[in-house]
């Protein structure tokens, strides 16, 4: 990438939507990237939702509570990605997930990312879905106004450029 982008970085249990040459981009630990863009807007959105407690490495208690509540953030999120401009009859949705190699975490793992797949199958769109393990976590970029999406499993180099797009 010859060009300088402004990043923006995507706190878990957050989301944001863009219209502009932004990169997008969340540093994955124990956590899912929701990527979605329209292929005929320029419009797009990364949602970042977590499965572990940050604050100890250990899996979330995912109550019903718990779960409400990255469904009503998806919904959010939805409903601003419409605001700006996207159809939904054209979204692309990308789920990204990392899986660390700590044990016990297959559980909350797959709850979330079944939660994920389902609200978006639900309202007949294609999902394309990775899960990668790793000790280590992942960073993904969403370009939002042109839909190029890049994984790199260096967290920590939020601020690093890289070239080889995954999608």
């Amino acid at each position: 990438m010859s060009e300088s982008r402004p990043e923006i970085i995507v706190q878990p249990d957050a989301y944001h939507v863009s219209r502009d040459s932004s990169l997008l981009v969340a540093e994955l630990s124990a956590a899912l990237a929701i990527c979605v863009y329209d292929d005929t807007q320029p419009v797009g959105g990364l949602l970042h939702l977590r499965y572990v407690a940050t604050s100890n490495d250990q899996p979330l208690d995912l109550t019903d509570n718990t779960l409400s509540s990255n469904l009503l953030l998806m919904d959010r999120f939805c409903k601003e990605l419409r605001s700006a401009g996207a159809r939904k009859q054209s979204w692309r949705v990308h789920i990204y997930g990392h899986m660390p190699t700590t044990p016990g975490m297959e559980g909350p793992a797959a709850t979330v990312l079944d939660l994920a797949k389902a609200y978006f199958a639900d309202g007949r769109l294609p999902v394309e879905c990775r899960e990668i393990v790793a000790s280590l976590g992942l960073i993904v970029r969403l370009h939002a106004h042109e839909g190029h999406i890049q994984i790199v499993g260096t967290p920590g180099t939020v601020g690093a450029k890289f070239a080889a797009p995954v999608a």
